[in-house]
């Protein structure tokens, strides 16, 4: 196991404090400082870790951290509300020239409402799946027809 030196070692911190995975990092350190370094030894510097590492690393963690949380809120397209508003533009615009193009930002917008791009879901019971109805779009389009088949050009 090579020495790391403290460059390298905030430089894995600030990796998985990012969501990198190990492997990711292990790569990065590879391509960036020419060391090559186990995922197990990248692992060390997690908080999450059984073993966390010295305190400095786990403070120097929650920073990043923090600031990466911070950084991606700031970033329009990945809040709901902002998609959901762009799917209705696109969608109102669509509406008169093109019913499957229509009908497909219908469904992703009834997607990103009901959580499928959302990795935490309740845990369906046995109870739920028989009694619940199957979830359905409001004021959705039936694509029927000629038009269901047609493919449409670009929006102006």
């Amino acid at each position: 196991m090579p020495t790391l030196t403290d460059e390298i070692k905030t430089f894995i911190v600030r990796g998985l404090a990012c969501f990198d995975t190990p492997s990711q990092v292990a790569e990065d350190v590879k391509a960036n400082f020419g060391i090559e370094v186990s995922r197990q030894q990248v692992y060390t510097y997690d908080p999450a870790g059984s073993q966390p590492p010295a305190q400095r690393w786990r403070d120097l963690h929650a920073v990043t951290r923090g600031k990466y949380l911070r950084d991606v809120a700031e970033i329009g397209i990945a809040q709901k509300v902002v998609r959901l508003r762009l799917l209705d533009r696109m969608a109102h615009r669509a509406a008169a020239r093109c019913i499957k193009l229509t009908a497909a930002l219908l469904a992703q917008a009834a997607k990103e409402c009901g959580g499928a791009y959302e990795t935490r879901r309740p845990p369906v019971t046995q109870r739920n799946a028989i009694t619940a109805p199957a979830p359905s779009v409001p004021g959705s389009p039936s694509v029927v027809g000629p038009a269901a088949s047609g493919t449409c050009g670009r929006l102006p």
